[in-house]
């Protein structure tokens, strides 16, 4: 379902299909730098260990270094699919909002670009795993938001957060924001960005109820108790997977 907001893809004059059901995964985040690439890839590495022939693709990114950045992490993780291009096909160096990135060198996004990149890839895969820009709700162009390029796939949602305090009442406005927009929400993973919280780990003593340990477990238990039948994991610091193990091409399926 589409959001009807102002500003969505209601707006553009944007055609094509939908992703076929099963064969996509959207992982957004409730903001910027909470570890949506490291889940992402995560991700892509185990439905490659599943068998699954897998693409992955950042329709737009910000910040990206000469080394390719993210969408040169996603390619790899992918197996090489393709070219690296079309991993992400509107790259750009400022790590500012997409839009004003694209403004800094003389270009504009091409929004209809955002849904086309995702799409070429269905007929090499079986399983694109989309990486947002930013938070569910930060912009991909001056009228488009992540929301609006997951709504018009409709593509279930992988909703990340980093493993720190406040990611309860995070992760849950952005998973009540994405139902109430229409969207469906397939799984939440929490991510130990950092080396610290990464070192506690979640099964370790801890020392107090303030440590990284007791604030990663008490999140993961009140997300599994407050959404209910919904997957709700543990991504660590460096870990190639998340834990409990999630058999994402099910979820995808719905």
């Amino acid at each position: 379902m589409v959001p009807a907001a102002p500003g969505s893809f209601q707006t553009c004059d944007l055609h094509g299909p939908p992703v076929p059901r099963g064969r996509g995964l959207f992982v957004t985040g409730t903001d910027t730098d909470v570890g949506k690439t490291s889940l992402a890839v995560a991700i892509l590495h185990s439905l490659r260990a599943a068998g699954v022939r897998v693409a992955a693709c950042k329709p737009v990114a910000s910040g990206v270094a000469a080394d390719g950045g993210d969408p040169a992490r996603l390619w790899e993780a992918a197996g090489r699919p393709g070219r690296l291009e079309a991993v992400c096909p509107q790259t750009f160096t400022a790590a500012i909002a997409p839009a004003r990135a694209a403004a800094a060198e003389g270009r504009r996004i091409d929004e209809a670009l955002l849904a086309e990149a995702v799409r070429a890839w269905l007929p090499a895969s079986e399983l694109v795993v989309v990486e947002g820009a930013g938070g569910l709700f930060s912009p991909l162009s001056k009228r488009l938001l992540n929301l609006d390029l997951a709504a018009v796939l409709e593509l279930p949602l992988v909703v990340c957060d980093d493993a720190r305090l406040g990611a309860i009442g995070r992760t849950l406005a952005t998973v009540r924001a994405a139902r109430a927009e229409g969207l469906r929400v397939a799984a939440v993973v929490l991510s130990q960005v950092t080396a610290e919280a990464g070192q506690a780990g979640v099964q370790a003593e801890a020392s107090s109820p303030s440590s990284p340990a007791a604030i990663t477990r008490a999140g993961l238990e009140e997300l599994t108790a407050r959404l209910p039948g919904l997957p709700v994991a543990l991504l660590g610091h460096d870990a190639g997977r998340v834990e409990p193990p999630i058999d994402w091409a099910a979820v995808a399926a719905g």
